[in-house]
């Protein structure tokens, strides 16, 4: 059996092989979306905001989020979290697989987003202002790309909000509260249909559908999209990152497997187990939390 180093190099090797990386891996999702500019081009594609309300700026807040209780507390990893220039909040998120409770995680995450901004907002405002409106919350927007299909999809794009029951069936509804909106981008429901509508939108959802297996850049005249196609470019990356990209995958991979190994052994051991060979092997501290569900000082006392 091939040992884990040995698969990451045959995993490099299979990179290599291609032009351009695939841009739902996490390691490259992230590489994306750091450059302020493209972020903004996105959100500004998918949000489909009115044109005075586009975003024109953004400044990038902290990945990692702490919950806390009084008997234990849990990290929340966002991918991307950022508020925006009309003091709205967004948490982007890639999601590869579907698994148990994935709603609950939209949720959670959305909760936390709320929580954070919450905070944030209120550290900007006046005394007096607080006091006028002590409940009152800034807008915020919780982005999926889903490389899986979404059983509350019906379309490639959903957005989601709080409705009333008795409005279920009027076309005509309108969400009750407007400052919590969620956007699922179900990419296994991409087809050429959609693609032929030739929106910066779409354009985006040709990279992500596409882009892992295309031997060229399609052809564009947006100059974000040529750029995220330019620096995505195999032959582009340093050494170290595609090790990094090479990994992941592999990591995943093992995972993957290990968590079924789990459900047939005995969740809790097995997963110490995987918890504790990815420790030993260097493997990023929040992939193993997010795998286990361990915390970081269980994996260290491993």
């Amino acid at each position: 059996m091939a040992t884990f180093e040995e698969k990451i190099q045959r995993q490099i090797e299979i990179i290599r092989q291609h032009t351009f990386l695939d841009p739902t891996r996490d390691k490259v999702f992230k590489e994306i979306f750091s450059k302020d500019v493209t972020l903004i081009h996105f959100l500004n594609a998918v949000m489909h905001m009115p044109e005075e309300r586009k975003i024109v700026s953004i400044e990038r807040k902290k990945p990692a989020s702490t919950l806390t209780s009084a008997i234990d507390k849990e990290e929340v990893r966002f991918d991307v979290h950022a508020k925006l220039n009309n003091n709205e909040f967004i948490d982007l998120e890639m999601q590869r697989a579907s698994h148990e409770d994935f709603a609950d995680r939209v949720e959670l995450y959305a909760d936390q987003l709320s929580i954070e901004s919450k905070i944030h907002f209120d550290s900007q405002r006046t005394e007096a202002e607080k006091e006028d409106h002590p409940y009152l919350m800034p807008s915020t927007y919780c982005v999926w790309i889903c490389n899986f299909p979404v059983d509350f999809c019906e379309n490639y794009r959903e957005e989601l909000g709080l409705f009333r029951f008795s409005s279920v069936g009027n076309p005509a509804a309108l969400p009750v509260y407007t400052k919590k909106r969620y956007i699922l981008l179900d990419l296994s429901k991409v087809d050429a249909k959609v693609l032929n509508l030739n929106t910066a939108e779409t354009e985006w959802l040709e990279l992500f559908t596409r882009m892992a297996s295309a031997k060229d850049a399609p052809k564009t005249k947006d100059p974000v999209i040529a750029d995220v196609y330019r620096r995505m470019m195999v032959s582009a990356m340093e050494k170290n990152f595609i090790t990094e990209v090479a990994t992941g995958m592999v990591t995943e991979a093992e995972i993957s497997t290990r968590i079924g190994t789990a459900h047939r052994e005995g969740r809790e051991e097995a997963y110490r187990e995987m918890a504790k060979a990815f420790r030993d092997r260097g493997v990023a501290m929040d992939i193993i939390v997010d795998s286990t569900g361990l915390t970081p000082e269980e994996i260290k006392a491993l």
